[in-house]
């Protein structure tokens, strides 16, 4: 099994040269990576010294961009010596194509951790860039079993990270600096982190970053496979990334990789244990992020609900406090049967419910159109209707 990592520092090479099973070094410029710090020169030199120490440095390219752009980028990388990496990483199918079209020499890394899913996708991918494309990264949203699967009938290379954050949200807009003391007349690379929290989520908090390409949202939890990679390694995987930037010093953001690489070897489980963060795999096992689905009513099947026998539907809920009620049509509360929820669920209506108009007085029946509020009730949701007995309607 075959690592990589991000390096920043001639430390980080130096770790990199007695880290076991590691050869292929990532390095990020400001330029073009969304999280890269370095600059070009910077990173011409770490390349050169990567050589030097028989290690394949990889360039990252995983920045989207407008076509404009692209160009300008385009026309100053066309300058640049790129001979010096065995390869580059992109996520723009432009900038793969332009890698290809430009410098057919230089293998492509295509980034696919977001959308692409599917083997037919990937499979297109392989035949589009075709010679120039040596390797897939895949998302960890994929499961073990498929992740076998794609390492044996794709043709080209796939990675996966090991180790690392989980990326929630990302978007290409400034959403930190606004909201922190930031001197917006400081000329330094911005380059913000902190954590946010919400009531939403509890207060929990997430690791936030801020690049000059937008900002990251992480989860508060590492992925971590590193201990469940046999039957990947069986199924023939080229690459396992250990991404540890997010715990770097001093400039350094390969720190331990040495020590890391040989406890994966010997002993992966005690490095679980250890882990410098708390941990988790969400999707290696199964992905139940659509498990649900069979269980979910459209409103087209809820429809013959709504118009023979619905009497209202709730359009509000406070949680704790109120539920609020849009009436379908002029009813007595005598006439009402149950409530049927957007899942599909059907529920008797709390026997101690009282329904209170906008004066906050307690009422026997409505008029159409009126808006009803009750006390809250579990299992209260938006979409959720009221029904009507049938010989009542």
């Amino acid at each position: 099994m075959q690592f990589n990592t991000f390096i920043s520092s001639i430390s980080d090479l130096e770790r990199c040269v007695n880290a076991p099973n590691l050869q292929e070094v990532l390095l990020e410029p400001l330029l073009l990576a969304r999280q890269g710090r370095l600059s070009l020169e910077e990173v011409e030199f770490l390349a050169s010294e990567a050589v030097k120490r028989s290690l394949h440095p990889v360039l990252v390219w995983d920045i989207l961009m407008p076509e404009q752009i692209m160009m300008e980028i385009c026309q100053k990388i066309s300058q640049y010596n790129l001979s010096k990496f065995s390869a580059i990483r992109v996520c723009d199918p432009g900038a793969a194509w332009w890698v290809k079209t430009h410098f057919p020499q230089l293998k492509i890394h295509l980034i696919v951790e977001t959308g692409n899913h599917n083997l037919e996708a990937l499979q297109g991918w392989c035949e589009v860039l075709s010679d120039s494309l040596e390797r897939l990264i895949l998302s960890i949203e994929l499961p073990e079993k498929q992740l076998i699967e794609y390492c044996q009938k794709l043709p080209v290379g796939c990675e996966i990270l090991g180790v690392g954050r989980i990326l929630l949200f990302y978007s290409p807009r400034s959403l930190l600096s606004k909201h922190l003391s930031v001197n917006s007349s400081d000329e330094a690379i911005p380059y913000l982190e902190t954590t946010v929290a919400s009531e939403e989520s509890h207060n929990r908090p997430f690791p936030t970053l801020e690049t000059v390409h937008g900002t990251f949202m992480f989860l508060d939890k590492d992925q971590f496979i590193l201990d469940q990679l046999a039957s990947l390694e069986k199924a023939g995987l080229q690459r396992v990334r250990l991404d540890l930037r997010h715990l770097s010093q001093d400039g350094n953001i390969a720190v331990n990789i040495d020590n890391i690489c040989q406890q994966i070897l010997d002993n992966p489980t005690t490095l679980k244990t250890q882990w410098h963060q708390p941990i988790r795999a969400p999707f290696f096992k199964a992905n139940r992020t659509t498990s649900i689905f069979h269980r979910m009513k459209s409103k087209a099947k809820l429809a013959g609900y709504r118009n023979e026998i619905g009497l209202a539907e709730i359009v509000a809920v406070e949680s704790k406090t109120a539920v609020i009620f849009y009436a379908l049509q002029a009813f007595e509360f005598a006439q009402i049967n149950s409530l049927i929820l957007p899942t599909g669920e059907e529920r008797e209506l709390p026997e101690d419910i009282e329904f209170r108009n906008l004066q906050g007085e307690v009422i026997k029946k409505c008029d159409y159109e009126q808006i009803l509020i009750t006390n809250w009730f579990k299992k209260a949701m938006p979409g959720t209707l009221l029904l009507g007995k049938i010989e009542n309607v």
